[in-house]
């Protein structure tokens, strides 16, 4: 399986050390990795692990995903992001997982609403997260993953990524 990963918060904004360490956790899980980034700190901490490649640091959701190279799943990490994953999935077929962290959601954006309802899964770090967004949209999937919780968390992180991948239909070669 092989992931790709965006972030777009700016250096500073998002959590850099829970995106590292779920990268580095992935790592040692053997899944084949790409890394899209906006901060600079972040492509410098992870360039030495084998298996991960690093794109060149993007500013922008289109640019974002137009760098993202054939994956299985896109996993998108912050709002911004969302719009790349959105992009992938109309563009390219590219199912992703969203990080959702803590706030909710403007409900009167389409683009956001579009982007939430679009994913083949949004990943909430409690329940109250969970409920907020159940009130936001029923119809959103969405899966609680405590990234506190180490070892559990990835192996159900991964257990999301196979279960958004795209499937063939009957009668196809597979998935191109």
């Amino acid at each position: 399986m092989r992931v790709g990963h965006v972030s777009l918060s700016r250096p500073g904004e998002g959590d850099a050390s829970a995106f590292i360490a779920l990268v580095e956790a992935l790592h040692c899980e053997r899944i084949d990795q790409h890394l899209v980034v906006r901060d600079r700190s972040i492509a410098h901490q992870l360039m030495s692990l084998e298996g991960i490649s690093i794109g060149p640091i993007v500013h922008t959701a289109v640019t974002a995903s137009c760098l993202v190279p054939a994956v299985d799943v896109a996993h998108v990490h912050d709002a911004s992001a969302g719009q790349a994953g959105l992009i992938l999935t109309l563009t390219r077929s590219i199912p992703y997982v969203l990080t959702h962290r803590g706030r909710l959601p403007n409900g009167c954006n389409p683009l956001t609403h579009a982007v939430y309802r679009r994913a083949a899964c949004v990943v909430c770090a409690d329940h109250a997260d969970l409920d907020i967004l159940r009130h936001f949209d029923a119809e959103v999937r969405l899966a609680i993953i405590n990234e506190r919780e180490g070892a559990r968390a990835v192996h159900d992180l991964v257990r999301v990524y196979q279960n958004s991948q795209r499937t063939p239909m009957a009668g196809s070669n597979g998935i191109q």
